[in-house]
């Protein structure tokens, strides 16, 4: 296969993916048509429905990694499968909410949104999956137990030596903390005390701290547990968004995530542990 040749159909995947859920959308009556946003909200909006899909088909068309896609197919049907199945979604006025004689115009959305949320965020989506992809790429080039991937990624090797490993790490690290700080923004995260700047200053050196430390692990260690628990707690705090609620998990994801850094080092340490025990007892054996 032509190597752009994979790049190719998995655009054209990606945009029949975007094109089906908008059609869904627009079915439902959801307000989502070319002329509702700007150019920049059509390429933001759009764009990231394409993208979400081209990226997991690309890596299993090119790399032969699964793990990606399975997790688009299972989000994208879970998408859909709320939205076409009772109860399906009802749009009151806030009026009638309330009880007032006058209509005010503003529409509440009840049991539904799942596919303009999934479109908004599909940029943290996107991310969680490319971490899924270089955990699977990691292991089944680390463990002869699993199918070795398609072909290798250019100029990567693993274990990666120190700089290679933290220029990996950083890279993570920044579209991490680029994504979830837009994220903690559009949410409206703040401080109850005042002083935004002060906690998105800390939120942006927490969230780049917080994804390259597991990818450091990952690529030069070759630690699987970090970085997989990285991707489970960036796919838990999309997911959390589908549905309202009072509390924000992405506020304590995005506040308190040295709680989360020292969870990832706890288990990079006890992957680490039983490593090393199994390593001695291979040994032992062959004394």
């Amino acid at each position: 296969m032509p190597s752009r040749r994979p790049l190719l159909v998995s655009l054209v995947i990606g945009m029949v993916h975007a094109a089906g859920l908008l059609t869904v959308a627009l079915h439902l009556g959801y307000t989502v048509g070319p002329e509702e946003y700007s150019t920049v909200g059509i390429a933001w909006r759009y764009g990231g429905l394409v993208v979400v899909a081209t990226l997991p088909i690309w890596l299993a068309l090119r790399y032969r990694l699964v793990t990606p896609l399975v997790a688009l197919v299972v989000t994208t049907g879970y998408v859909l499968r709320m939205e076409l199945t009772p109860p399906g979604p009802t749009f009151r006025d806030v009026a009638e909410l309330e009880r007032l004689a006058e209509p005010t115009g503003i529409m509440v959305v009840e049991n539904g949104l799942y596919i303009v949320r999934y479109m908004v965020n599909a940029s943290v989506w996107t991310v969680g999956f490319l971490f899924l992809g270089l955990v699977e790429y990691v292991l089944r080039t680390t463990w002869d137990t699993f199918p070795s991937v398609s072909r290798a990624v250019p100029d990567v090797s693993i274990p990666e030596s120190r700089r290679r490993a933290a220029a990996v790490a950083t890279a993570g690290g920044l579209m991490h903390a680029a994504v979830m700080v837009w994220f903690a923004a559009r949410l409206g995260v703040t401080f109850s005390g005042g002083m935004e700047w002060v906690l998105y200053l800390f939120g942006i050196v927490g969230m780049w701290v917080l994804a390259a430390v597991p990818l450091y692990l990952l690529v030069r260690h070759r630690l699987l547990a970090p970085a997989t628990l990285l991707t489970v707690f960036i796919v838990l705090d999309a997911r959390a968004e589908f549905t309202a609620s009072v509390e924000d998990p992405h506020a304590l994801y995005f506040g308190a995530w040295f709680l989360f850094l020292g969870i990832l080092l706890i288990a990079g340490g006890v992957e680490y542990g039983l490593r090393r025990i199994a390593i001695y007892q291979r040994v032992a054996s062959r004394l």
